[in-house]
């Protein structure tokens, strides 16, 4: 059984929305690979929860994204960012955005050696998830730094300036 060939099958599917099969492929892989190759069981899990994510499963996805989570020092830091925003863009879809907001901040502060890009884009979620907290002090201060940056592209800059723009307004307002 080569594992990888699974994998990618699992992908195949899971690009043509045929998400049954994704999860099948997905599975054998993490039960096949656990004690064997803990990446490679790692990219199964955060694939298989992409598909939680469609599914709107957010329990299930929670669940393989703590599993990467534990093997931290096993995997690469990007694949650990990435099941942490998995699981923060969860939360926020679940309306538990502390947590959220904590994943983000391991992502911005905890994690080493990831892109730029990906550190941003913690920021501006961080910073969206504080907006919808009425933090609007610290989304303000995250939305500043990603404008700062350039990284945005021309349609995400304007929303970023929008949100930032709304930030400052509420915070006039609190203080009148």
């Amino acid at each position: 059984m080569n594992l990888k060939i699974d994998l990618k099958r699992g992908i195949e599917y899971h690009t043509q929305g045929q998400l049954n099969q994704a999860l099948a492929d997905y599975s054998q892989v993490i039960d096949s690979a656990a004690a064997e190759v803990v990446e490679l069981m790692c990219l199964a899990l955060y694939y298989r929860g992409s598909v939680y994510q469609r599914l709107g499963e957010h329990q299930r996805l929670t669940d393989d994204m703590n599993r990467i989570i534990e093997c931290q020092g096993e995997i690469p830091a990007e694949l650990l960012a990435h099941a942490y925003a998995m699981r923060g863009e969860s939360y926020v879809a679940q309306k538990k955005l502390d947590a959220a907001v904590q994943d983000y901040t391991v992502i911005i502060e905890s994690l080493e050696g990831l892109p730029t890009g990906m550190v941003l884009s913690a920021v501006l979620c961080r910073g969206e998830t504080c907006f919808a907290q009425a933090d609007y002090a610290r989304a303000a201060e995250d939305l500043k730094q990603v404008l700062s940056s350039q990284w945005l592209e021309t349609t995400g800059h304007e929303n970023a300036q929008e949100l930032l723009a709304e930030c400052e307004k509420r915070l006039r307002g609190s203080t009148s």
